[in-house]
């Protein structure tokens, strides 16, 4: 199962948010450099070569 999938199933129902065992668990899972990885890459952060996506680029390093 996919990161950002455990996230989104794993919600509290009543207010959307994470537990603190559902953080402790995701942040287990993500210390496989893999899936962090692929948790940046589909949340949006990463592209396919390890760099940040346009949003989250500085203005520095967007005219390096």
């Amino acid at each position: 199962m996919a990161p950002s999938t455990t996230i989104k199933s794993s919600t509290s129902q009543s207010s959307g948010q994470l537990t603190r065992e559902q953080i402790d668990t995701l942040l287990e899972k993500l210390r496989d450099p893999s899936l962090a990885r692929q948790f940046l890459m589909n949340a949006g952060l990463i592209d396919a070569d390890g760099q940040l996506t346009r949003p989250y680029r500085s203005q520095d390093a967007q005219t390096a």
